[in-house]
This record gives structure tokens, C-alpha cells and sequence, in this order.
């Protein structure tokens, strides 16, 4: 389930004495990309909410909004709260970083605010605060030496602060080649459901640390220096 930001609804109808949404502009749980999705008017009802399917313009796969209705939600607002079922919402980063350990409190709390403030098309306040995330994972390595300092040169000096290399050398250590791992992968003993399952975690975030997130930032970098040429 993933909350629709008031932000990003585009018109509301009426549903008694609350206004629902009618147009809503989000990201589609099938093909990714941000559309408008004009909700249906055949609800399901239920105690506490409506339901609905509308097709996204784009990749046309059917996607379920769920409607609260005013037993489920705060007396004092008009607007019902909205959500899309999609089930990649908990692999979000916000949700994943918020079960890390040694995140700063600080962080989670700006880039948090960041999320909202874009999705509520504040576009100045978007700006803010992607400084205050930026500032403060550079505090968080930094210490000291980031004060007073531009992004620019707090980024150079970040590599010296910051073992990058340590996931994959921690990967090679428990893939040794007198490891229980390394003797599951070669079927010398039997792996159960949970380890296969923690393995394909593994596999996951090898390859996003090796690939994705690397190609995400090159092709988000290109985007922008492009929009400056």
C-alpha cells in the first residue's frame, strides 16, 4: 500500500460530505512511470473505505485505489485519504533505510520531509530540503571537516571518509572457500528455504550496489547536467 500524497491529486468529486478523488497523478505499481489515472466511478464499498480499478494510459495494467471514507479517517479533513496497492512500495528507500542501523535520525527525518514536499509539488521547498539530505550524509561521514565547507569539495574528500569497498570484501570473506556458504553454493551441504532467501537478498543488493545504483546515478547525473547545457 502506498499513501497518494494530497499533492498529487489533480480534481476531487463529492461522496456526501467528503470529497474523493475523481484524477489522480502517481507513479503506476506496473510499469513505473508517473500518469494520470481518472478514477472509476463502480466502488466497491465497505465500512471503512471504497474501491476501485482504473487502467494506467500507459502500460494499461488494471491498479487498485483504496478510498477512506470519514469512519477511517480524521474528522476535521474533507479530503479522504487515498492509497494504491502496489507491492513494491516497501522496497521505496525511505522504508529501507529506516530499518538499517546507524542511520541518522537527522536524515530519515529530511529526506522524509523531501519525499513530501515533492510530492506535494512544492518545488522551492523540494529544493531545501534535497540540500538539507545532501548536508547531512556529508555530516554524518564528515564530522567537522564539513563545516563551512562547499558541497562541491565536501564530496572530493568523501572517498577518503567513507570505505566503499568494504561490502564486497565482506561478500568475499563469508564466500571463503572453507565457508558454510561457499559449501552450500557448491552442494557439498544442503541450503534450507531461508537461506536460498537470504541469498537472493544477497544477489539483489549485489547487484544494485554494482549496477543499478551506479547506472541510476550516471544516467540521473547526464539528465541534469544536460537541462544546465
Amino acid at each position: 500500500m502506498r499513501r497518494i500524497n494530497p499533492g498529487s491529486v489533480n480534481s476531487y468529486i463529492k461522496y456526501g460530505n467528503l470529497k474523493i478523488p475523481k484524477s489522480i497523478q502517481c507513479e503506476c505499481p506496473g510499469c513505473r512511470k508517473t500518469t494520470d489515472f481518472m478514477l472509476n466511478a463502480n466502488y466497491q464499498s465497505s465500512k471503512n473505505g471504497l474501491v476501485t480499478e482504473c487502467s494506467c494510459p500507459l502500460c494499461k495494467k488494471s491498479a487498485v485505489f483504496i478510498i477512506m471514507t470519514k469512519e477511517g479517517q480524521d474528522e476535521q479533513s474533507e479530503h479522504a485519504d487515498t492509497y494504491i496497492y502496489d507491492l513494491q512500495a516497501s522496497k521505496h528507500p525511505i522504508n529501507q533505510i529506516e530499518k538499517l542501523p546507524n542511520i541518522p535520525k537527522d536524515l530519515i527525518r529530511a529526506y522524509r520531509s523531501a519525499i513530501n514536499v515533492h510530492q506535494s509539488k512544492e518545488n522551492s521547498a523540494t529544493a531545501v530540503m534535497s540540500k538539507r539530505v545532501i548536508e547531512s550524509i556529508l555530516k554524518h561521514f564528515l564530522g567537522e571537516k564539513s563545516i563551512g565547507q562547499p558541497l562541491s569539495e565536501q564530496l572530493e574528500i568523501l572517498p577518503n571518509h567513507v570505505n566503499l569497498a568494504k561490502p564486497i570484501q565482506s561478500l568475499g570473506q563469508l564466500l571463503a572457500t572453507n565457508g558454510s556458504l561457499h559449501r552450500m553454493l557448491e552442494l557439498e551441504t544442503e541450503m534450507d528455504y531461508e537461506m536460498t532467501s537470504l541469498l537472493m537478498d544477497l544477489l539483489e543488493s549485489l547487484i544494485e550496489y554494482l549496477f543499478v545504483l551506479p547506472g541510476k546515478m550516471e544516467v540521473t547525473h547526464n539528465k541534469i547536467a544536460k537541462n544546465f547545457d
